[in-house]
């Protein structure tokens, strides 16, 4: 009876059975329950055979059918993101057992129980241990019945007035019994502590089989008249069943994607409640996956989308077939974007555990389809969080694994762990995010410069601004503190319009100090990717009278590849203009030869990682040398990052790298000061060489010189000279 009279377990029951015969709590209480029990059923069936029934036949037919035909036809309702089936012949099993003898009741609930058991291969010990749990039940009812009323009814039929409070009491004790042994079971099954399972299930007892064990007496009543009035009680339960199945299948579609038929967001979150549950209880842990499919817009841009919706089937079918049921749960969110949640016993190798789900995710995504006649390769990026170490509540899951998500798809066909590091949704990010609004209207926002030398002479050409909030609180504000919040918000277009504002403020500054100096200034890909960005920067030129050739904007490797046709199209509006530009943390990022030749771009800056590892005996030195080369061939001007001592600017000579930038130069500095420090700068005595190549020398005046520009010639429009 554990799985005919439990009223909806059947998750908890799929876990209870995955036990081996060995000697756990579990199969102790199994193994004792049959001790208990099985004597008890094989002396009332002897005792059956011996003394077979002669009496009333007709009525102990119709209970026996009766029995049997509800058994066949259960009450499936939702509870608690599953499905669950309520057995209603617990009517008719109440009614059997305090009104015919005890071994009839066993024949008639076990027989079915086993065979059934048997034909699906359950675990040699399920149909014993039900035959004990439901003998158990019955012999607690009867004797409950004889202990109130003084005997027991002879047959159906003998129902009296007397027997009443009898049979109410009779169907107490089988509630206490089946729901105490049950729920026992289950609980050692899932090392949920005994008390609390049983109070868990209490109420979910009291309206379901209590209330089906509160009709045996109207069926006791109906046979006393006639077994055709037996009928009388299905008609109400079949109706009931009938209202049940209905609402389930409204309660599905509302929980279900209508295309791939997996459940959606609101039926996630409570299984990964009832996960989370279920491991606070245990000491477990739970593995939620946040899967998004690559590439996507583009196959439903090029094939359509009904070919798109062919694919969600495809990769709905392919999760769905690579875990058990009773291993994972998985969901669609909507668009292309699916949720897997596992349950871990133990949280010692929960990361290990993860990682080879998203591994088997992988896999079974990797074999290529077709599609309208179109060879598909799928290629998905995993954000995975994990309960307890990212988080106890399914809202922090769901956030943090989504931030991971974000995460893996800048690599794409990969997948990542939630690292905080990279969270930008923090309580504090968001107070911040409130005072960054602040701080760009009040002008908190400020620029550090910092020097670019020519290699071989040492003479300043340029600098880079470099953006610093200047908090009213928490002081001077690095741009890895807010610009992160600041691209995932419309504030990165304002930022850098203020940024592009102030370095052509200073450039005007220097010119009207007489040194004619570059200012380089970082652009995000947001405003990579804005048409009106050069509009923007010639309003800001022309203002300031600035030429146009002093300023270079710097994008880096994967800022264009985020849309490089929209990308190439911005810049090359941009070089109409006269503004210079270079392609920052080159090496990092995933551009080809071909699109520097598209963007047809100035300066090639090598990253800073490869500067650092030329004195690390790695292969940097190589790589430095091939990169300044490429630089070369293509026409480009190029920029060493992380010049920290005089060593790698020794090893950059012989290289031919054209600038270089770094802390060995100097530290960026307020605008204020820059002025002064050009002109105090002294070239370091290696650096005594006469430039070898023209157009650095062009790039930059002696410091200190006052010889007169013409700061017109190279507005945008300007007439020339």
């Amino acid at each position: 009876m554990l799985d005919r009279h439990s009223q909806g377990r059947s998750s908890d029951r799929s876990r209870l059975w995955r036990i081996r015969l060995r000697p756990t709590r579990l199969v102790l209480f199994m193994v004792g329950t049959c001790v208990l029990g099985l004597p008890i059923a094989a002396q009332a069936v002897v005792a059956l055979l011996l003394n077979p029934l002669h009496d009333h036949p007709l009525d102990l037919a119709v209970l026996v059918a009766t029995l049997v035909v509800a058994e066949l036809l259960p009450i499936r309702i939702s509870r608690a993101a599953r499905t669950d089936e309520i057995t209603i012949s617990s009517t008719f099993a109440l009614a059997l057992a305090v009104s015919a003898p005890l071994g009839l009741v066993v024949l008639a609930q076990g027989l079915p129980t086993i065979i059934d058991d048997l034909r699906r291969g359950k675990d040699p010990l399920r149909p014993l241990f039900n035959v004990a749990q439901y003998t158990l039940t019955f012999a607690a009812a009867r004797v409950a019945l004889q202990l109130v009323a003084g005997d027991l009814p002879s047959s159906p039929s003998a129902f009296a007035h007397r027997h009443l409070l009898g049979i109410v009491c009779a169907g107490v004790a089988f509630l206490v019994v089946n729901h105490g042994l049950v729920g026992t079971a289950i609980a050692l099954s899932t090392r949920v502590p005994i008390h609390q399972q049983l109070l868990d299930d209490i109420r979910f007892e009291l309206v379901t089989s209590g209330l089906l064990l509160c009709l045996a007496p109207l069926v006791l009543v109906g046979l006393a008249f006639s077994p055709v009035l037996v009928l009388v009680v299905l008609l109400p339960i079949e109706a009931v069943r009938r209202s049940a199945m209905l609402a389930l299948e409204r309660e599905h579609d509302a929980l279900h994607d209508s295309l791939t038929g997996l459940a959606n967001r609101a039926l996630l979150r409570a299984h990964l409640q009832a996960a989370v549950t279920h491991a606070e209880r245990t000491g477990g842990g739970v593995v939620l996956i946040m899967l998004d499919l690559d590439h996507f817009k583009e196959i439903n841009d090029t094939l359509g989308h009904s070919v798109g919706d062919e694919l969600l089937i495809d990769v709905a079918r392919r999760l769905h077939g690579s875990v058990r049921q009773d291993q994972a749960f998985i969901s669609r969110l909507g668009g292309d974007e699916f949720a897997v949640v596992a349950a871990i016993d133990g949280v010692g190798d929960l990361q290990q555990s993860a990682a080879q789900l998203a591994k088997r995710l992988s896999w079974v995504l990797q074999e290529p389809t077709t599609l309208a006649g179109v060879r598909v390769d799928i290629q998905a990026s995993m954000g995975i969080a994990l309960m307890p170490e990212h988080g106890v509540t399914i809202d922090d899951l769901l956030a943090r694994a989504d931030v991971a998500l974000y995460a893996a798809k800048e690599v794409r066909g990969g997948w990542s762990f939630y690292e905080p590091a990279r969270d930008q949704h923090t309580p504090q990010r968001l107070g911040l995010l409130a005072e960054l609004r602040d701080g760009l209207e009040r002008g908190e926002l400020v620029l550090h410069y910092q020097p670019k030398c020519e290699t071989r002479s040492g003479q300043v050409i340029g600098m880079e601004a470099l953006v610093r909030w200047q908090h009213p609180v928490r002081g001077l504000l690095s741009p890895d503190d807010f610009i992160p919040i600041a691209e995932q918000t419309g504030l990165i277009g304002p930022l850098t319009l203020v940024v592009l504002t102030q370095a052509a403020e200073q450039l005007r500054r220097w010119l009207d100090a007489g040194l004619r100096l570059h200012v380089a200034v970082n652009i995000s890909v947001r405003h990579l990717t804005d048409l009106s960005l050069p509009a923007q920067v010639e309003q800001i030129l022309r203002t300031h009278q600035v030429p146009a050739a002093l300023m270079t904007l710097e994008v880096t490797e994967s800022t264009i590849m985020k849309d490089p046709t929209r990308a190439v199209t911005v810049l090359a509006m941009l070089r109409t203009l006269g503004v210079k530009i270079a392609v920052d943390d080159y090496g990092t990022g995933y551009s080809s030869l071909a699109y520097l030749k598209r963007l047809a771009v100035d300066e090639l800056k090598i990253d800073k990682s490869f500067i650092f590892g030329m004195l690390a005996g790695d292969d940097s030195p190589v790589i430095v040398r091939s990169t300044i080369e490429l630089g070369h061939n293509l026409g480009l001007l190029v920029t060493a990052e992380g010049v920290e001592n005089a060593q790698t600017w020794q090893e950059l000579l012989p290289l031919g790298c054209d600038v270089v930038q770094g802390y060995h130069i100097s530290r960026p500095m307020p605008g204020g000061k820059t002025i002064d420090w050009v002109r105090a700068w002294q070239p370091p005595l290696h650096t005594a060489a006469p430039p070898h190549r023209a157009a650095i020398a062009e790039h930059a005046l002696p410091p200190g010189t006052d010889a007169p520009v013409n700061h017109e010639s190279d507005l945008p429009g300007a007439p020339p000279c």
